[in-house]
């Protein structure tokens, strides 16, 4: 799985959501937008000050898949993850997606595992290797000590 970088980059006078979920954002107008490997900069026209750009700095940024240069053959709907097979690249059955976290630096799909078990997998090129919405299968890396995070369904409500 390639990494999906913003390849348009965001153009002054577009506008995206700045909040700590995605119903729950503020809208903000792109004044200018740098990025790189190292550094990415991105101003506000509606903040004045380093110290109203401070309060948004745990706040995720969300724009449109268009602005940042992702096409529907790269991206994927909730409803495609869940109830997908998830597979190791020697064809090992680890479960299925029972859920999706969607997080500030990477998203996370909750796999359930054939003992009961869930398991977060971080949605990150290092684990996921491909996603088949098709055929309703993911391929994945099993970093070592990642299946030894599962917890029990009672253990996940704290019961």
């Amino acid at each position: 799985m390639d990494t999906i970088g913003i390849t348009n980059g965001l153009v002054p006078g577009a506008t995206l959501g700045i909040g700590y979920s995605r119903d729950f954002t503020k809208t903000y107008t792109i004044d200018m937008f740098e990025s790189s490997p190292k550094r990415t900069t991105l101003r506000l026209r509606e903040l004045q000050s380093a110290d109203s750009a401070q309060a948004l700095v745990e706040q995720a940024v969300y724009a449109r898949a268009q602005d940042v240069g992702l096409n529907e053959d790269e991206r994927h709907r909730i409803g495609d993850i869940e109830g997908c097979t998830v597979v190791t690249a020697d064809g090992g059955i680890v479960g299925i997606v029972t859920d999706v976290w969607l997080m500030p630096a990477n998203d996370v799909w909750v796999v359930t595992l054939p003992d009961g078990r869930t398991v977060p997998f971080p949605v990150i090129d290092d684990v996921v290797v491909s996603v088949e919405t098709g055929s309703r299968r993911i391929v994945v890396n099993v970093l070592p000590g990642l299946l030894d995070l599962g917890t029990t369904t009672a253990e996940d409500h704290d019961e």
